[in-house]
């Protein structure tokens, strides 16, 4: 096993975040106890009362929406009251902000600042429909921009009409009606997957809801011609995807029907000369659609002549939305009830069901899914190898460490070798932290060879990460010599704005600049929570040294949400 451990690195490393190990945080020595958890959680809400209260002392509407959205977020279950009235400053902001375009002079900014509002938009509704979603149904239609009538952009109205969509199938769960409205109201204006997809959720959690928005769909085809690919697309996957007992058979026996009318009206039940070309494609798209429906409507046998190959199976449409929320949901036995029901895309069900496992740490589970891999034997032994990895290879033992040492003396890329003793360090951390941190100071030593400059810091931004991980001082030590470096880099970045970059926004830092200084900025937000959760007292006291206030308060954001989303799960990547 040992010596194929490498081969298993492009699967393990190169494709998904997975925790190191058996990924049981929970279960990893030093964890922190419940009293302690609710100390630094009080901390933390300690932190965003302070961030909200120094929110008005922005000037950059971006940052104050962008900071703002976040807090509404982290403070909603903790204080809903101040939440929502964080909330309605973020909406002004939005729709102020959205209604710009047309007084700006300079095109290029008007586009740039209207981008950046709708996705902060799309990323506030996305929070609140985790929370609320008639809250989020409220902030879509209040941020919503006005367009004189006609004028409304297709380059906007198309993506709104995703987001509308988006936001139904995240609110189905729990606000059926309301979804059921944004399907209805999006069914009006076009032919859309989306809307299938709404169906799907719907008919899966809300039948009542379900059956309501496929008969619409069927009344909407009454009237339609299928003259548009989109409606035929729609149609194909209705009827192929949702069939009973799935769907409730007189509904579906009266799509057929619905279907077969076309076809006769149309002339299919006849021949037609080759100069009919029209014609004779939409029987072969309309008779090839609803092959095998014969016993929903015994009309449908006149037009079987024209049943031909070429159109794409709409079958498995939705299929993996439900498998992948399902997986999310960890209903394992429910995944397999559905690989049991599609046996032609079984196995690949079986594969995600895998990847789930392992990444969640259940073991025990992915090595069932994998025995259901019968007539795959190769890629069954090679995915037991991969679990076997999991179960032992945070075991330290002299064979392995010669061998990782061996590998990296092969490795001529100083990233990747880098990478690959942070990797091993994060498994072996699990039973033997003396080794993981010799395998940290070994990377050191290697970054420290790297030519200054942004990929150095890069990694040694993740190596202080890992190291805090870890609970080991060297990570805030390093940070403490980054930082004031990092002051630096950002007070240059700020006088080169404009040349390789636009790194402000009405005077201040934009938290969602390009360039080196803002690739730097925004990884070491991503790993705010090793520091966190290492000494929270010393991360918030290293972010207050941040110059510029807006880069120290959303550090001191991104601390404060970091313990309230748990302790972390010591992770790894690897480059391939």
């Amino acid at each position: 096993m040992i010596n194929a451990h490498r081969s298993l690195f492009a699967f393990i490393f190169g494709v998904v975040l997975l925790t190191a190990g058996h990924a049981y945080a929970q279960q990893e020595k030093g964890a922190p106890e419940k009293e302690e958890i609710a100390a630094l959680r009080e901390k933390a809400y300690k932190l965003l009362d302070s961030v909200a209260g120094q929110l008005t002392t922005l000037q950059s509407s971006e940052n104050r929406t962008r900071i703002g959205s976040n807090l509404v977020e982290s403070l909603w279950k903790h204080d809903e009251q101040r939440a929502r009235s964080l909330l309605r400053v973020v909406q002004e902001d939005i729709k102020t902000e959205l209604q710009k375009r047309d007084r700006l002079t300079n095109v290029d900014e008007a586009q740039g600042r209207f981008s950046v509002f709708l996705k902060l938009r799309l990323d506030t509704i996305d929070r609140l429909s985790k929370l609320d979603g008639e809250a989020a149904l409220e902030f879509l239609m209040a941020t919503k921009p006005a367009f004189a009538q006609g004028q409304e952009p297709y380059l906007f109205r198309e993506p709104e009409r995703a987001l509308e969509m988006r936001l139904a199938r995240q609110i189905a769960n729990n606000n059926p009606d309301a979804a059921l409205k944004l399907g209805r109201q999006a069914l009006k204006q076009s032919y859309s997957m989306d809307i299938l997809a709404l169906l799907e959720k719907l008919n899966r959690k809300h039948k009542a809801q379900g059956q309501l928005l496929y008969k619409d769909i069927v009344d909407k085809f009454r009237e339609t011609d299928f003259d548009d690919w989109n409606a035929r697309t729609m149609a194909q996957a209705v009827v192929q995807a949702f069939v009973p007992p799935d769907t409730d058979e007189s509904m579906y026996r009266d799509l057929i029907g619905v279907l077969v009318s076309k076809a006769l009206a149309h002339g299919c039940a006849q021949n037609f000369s080759e100069e009919e070309a029209d014609k004779i494609e939409f029987c072969r798209w309309l008779a090839t659609t609803i092959s095998g429906a014969e016993r929903y409507d015994a009309r449908a046998t006149r037009i079987k002549q024209w049943v031909t190959e070429g159109y794409d199976s709409q079958r498995f449409s939705f299929t993996f939305n439900e498998v992948d929320e399902l997986l999310n949901e960890r209903a394992y036995d429910q995944v397999e009830e559905v690989a049991l029901k599609h046996p032609d895309v079984q196995s690949t069900i079986y594969k995600r069901a895998i990847d789930s496992s392992i990444m969640n740490g259940d073991l025990v589970r992915a090595r069932k899914f994998i025995e259901l891999l019968r007539d795959q034997p190769q890629v069954r032994q090679e995915l037991l190898d991969i679990v076997e990895y999991f179960e032992k290879g945070s075991t330290v033992t002299e064979e392995k460490l010669a061998v990782i040492q061996k590998d990296l003396q092969e490795m001529t890329n100083i990233r990747q070798r880098i990478d690959f003793l942070m990797a091993h360090a994060s498994i072996f951390a699990q039973t033997d932290r003396n080794v993981a941190l010799k395998l940290l100071n070994q990377a050191s030593d290697i970054i420290e060879t790297m030519p200054p400059g942004k990929d150095q810091t890069l990694r040694r931004l993740i190596l202080a990460s890992v190291y805090a991980t870890e609970k080991s001082d060297r990570g805030f030590a390093i940070m403490e010599s980054l930082l004031p470096k990092l002051n630096e880099l950002v007070d240059v970045s700020v006088k080169l704005d404009g040349y390789e970059t636009s790194y402000l926004r009405d005077g201040e830092w934009n938290m969602s600049a390009n360039g080196a200084t803002g690739e730097i900025l925004t990884l070491l937000s991503q790993q705010a929570g090793s520091f966190a959760w290492c000494d929270f007292d010393r991360a918030v006291s290293l972010a207050s040294q941040f110059e510029r206030p807006e880069i120290r308060l959303m550090a001191h954001l991104k601390l404060a949400q970091s313990i309230l989303a748990g302790p972390p799960k010591r992770f790894i990547r690897y480059y391939e």
